[in-house]
């Protein structure tokens, strides 16, 4: 015969027949149903739970003779933090679990008792089962689409092997993406909270400012409460505390409360919380990316090279402007064309383009710019009429030749999307030193281009091309990307750096607004 210790060790801790036939009877009963009740819960993955207790002949896991056992009371305490990871505690059945960890520690009547250890169990596999969906793939309706998914299959099979090799937390948080991005906003959501209580509380501020004695009292109070100027900091040290806040919001840092600086100040910790909530969510759902890929942030204006999950190299860019706003999307990286020549779109050819032609007879000729036919063949500018052009009887492109005006720049960057954008140079240097960086019609502007066609060609394409003696000559030259590097342009609005900080940025496209109407019920709270 084991000893008690052996039993505890392989997952069977004072077991008893009776545990066994009262929860084999349970699930046999309830096997009809798709959603049973349970302690006046509704059961999320009845069929899953049920697969999971099939695994081992129906033993009793989070309870024996003696009570509740160790295991459950540690997962009860990481589903209790589930916030911690942007998940609310309450959809995991807590209120049940603690009334029944309650019921079968004060009951005297066996049969009263093991009653209770089984609505605890069921609940309790269902909660943790449901806890490592949403720890996968965030919070997703339980449906078809749901079931049908390899890895969602195997999650009684997780769950059972970390029982069975004492690593059963470790097995539930193996469920979350392994991207560095997701990890770090995960761990800077665990310090926010420890840092921060959490309430609707927030101070309006209105601009543009009338009393400035007012304001400055507001700015002490909010970054006093935030964390960013101590009660004992003296009053000439408000103006670097605001330009710390400003760091972490996106800003430009120059002290200065402008309007992206008020409406930042007036965020309560819980709508933040809700942020943090929200983009982990969406990092969720996004997945895990490929080993080497461009990460494009739009409201954090950055892209970001990442290899074997390690960032290695990071550039501001520009976005499109909320009127003509870059999409979200996965593509993967084609081509890298030196000197190009830029097609104006027609959108912009007849929208911004042909009012300045009208109004200055030099200004093609002065930009670069070449007329096209049809057929893409050169047209005198004095052969049309440009006053009686319009919509109806516009059918030419302009094109903009190669050089240093360019509105490309010197480096494109094609990549495979379905809306014809992609990333380039630009003359416009200006715009990198501005916080908000949203001026383009979709495409992505990136800083320092050279450095990024550098390193794709040395560690993706692993050739000796000197792009940069390409670009200084003027030549075109189309290079291919030979190796798979993926492209991911997404819509994060906070961010957090190796050491737990987080950063939040301006929703530039209202994007966070319309989700945020959508995910707040999914929280409930």
């Amino acid at each position: 015969m084991q000893s008690p210790k052996k039993q505890n060790d392989l997952g069977f801790e004072y077991l008893t027949p009776a545990g066994i036939d009262s929860l084999g009877n349970t699930l046999s009963d309830f096997a009809v149903f798709n959603e049973p009740m349970i302690h006046g819960e509704k059961m999320m993955l009845f069929e899953s739970v049920r697969n999971f207790y099939l695994l081992d002949g129906n033993k009793p896991v989070w309870t024996h003779a003696r009570g509740i056992c160790k295991r459950a009371d540690n997962l009860l305490e990481l589903i209790g933090q589930a916030r911690e990871y942007g998940l609310e505690p309450s959809h995991y059945h807590m209120p049940a679990l603690r009334e029944l960890q309650q019921a079968i520690v004060s009951h005297t009547r066996e049969d009263e008792v093991m009653t209770r250890k089984t609505e605890f169990e069921l609940l309790m596999t269902d909660a943790l089962l449901g806890f490592m969906v949403h720890l996968h793939t965030g919070y997703i309706p339980v449906d078809s689409a749901l079931f049908s998914q390899d890895w969602f299959t195997e999650l009684p099979s997780v769950l059972h092997e970390g029982i069975r090799h004492g690593n059963i937390q470790m097995s539930v948080l193996s469920l979350q993406p392994r991207f560095i991005e997701y990890a770090r906003l995960q761990k800077a959501t665990e310090k926010y909270l420890r840092t921060n209580p959490l309430t609707d509380q927030r101070t309006t501020i209105s601009y543009p400012v009338e009393d400035s004695t007012l304001l400055r009292k507001q700015i002490k109070e909010i970054l006093t409460a935030s964390g960013y100027f101590g009660k004992n900091s003296h009053e000439k040290d408000l103006t670097a505390a605001l330009m710390e806040f400003q760091r972490y919001h996106g800003l430009n840092p120059d002290g200065k409360p402008g309007i992206n600086t008020i409406e930042a100040l007036g965020q309560s910790s819980m709508y933040r919380y809700k942020k943090l909530a929200l983009n982990l969510d969406r990092l969720r759902k996004q997945g895990t990316p490929d080993s080497a890929l461009l990460y494009v942030n739009i409201p954090a204006y950055r892209l970001k090279i990442f290899n074997h999950n390690k960032l290695v190299d990071t550039f501001r860019v520009v976005v499109g402007h909320p009127s003509s706003p870059t999409p979200r999307l996965t593509g993967t990286m084609v081509t890298i064309i030196t000197n190009p020549v830029w097609y104006v779109p027609k959108k912009i050819a007849m929208n911004e383009m042909l009012p300045k032609i009208k109004a200055d007879s030099g200004y093609l000729k002065r930009n670069g710019f070449r007329i096209l036919d049809e057929n893409y063949q050169p047209v005198s500018e004095s052969s049309i009429n440009m006053a009686e052009l319009s919509a109806d009887n516009f059918n030419y492109t302009f094109r903009q030749n190669r050089g240093s005006d360019n509105s490309l720049g010197k480096v494109k960057f094609l990549f495979s999307n379905p809306y014809a954008i992609y990333l380039h140079d630009t003359p416009s240097k200006a715009l990198f030193n501005k916080d908000i960086r949203a001026f383009s019609h979709g495409c992505i502007r990136v800083k320092d281009p050279e450095r990024l066609a550098g390193y794709i060609i040395r560690e993706i394409n692993t050739d000796t091309t000197d792009i940069n003696n390409l670009i200084r000559s003027g030549r075109h030259y189309d290079v291919n990307i030979k190796g798979r590097l993926s492209l991911h342009i997404r819509y994060i609005t906070c961010e957090a750096d190796e050491t737990g900080n987080v950063y939040f940025y301006k929703d530039i496209y209202g994007i966070d607004k319309k989700e945020m109407e959508e995910f707040t019920p999914w929280m409930g709270i």
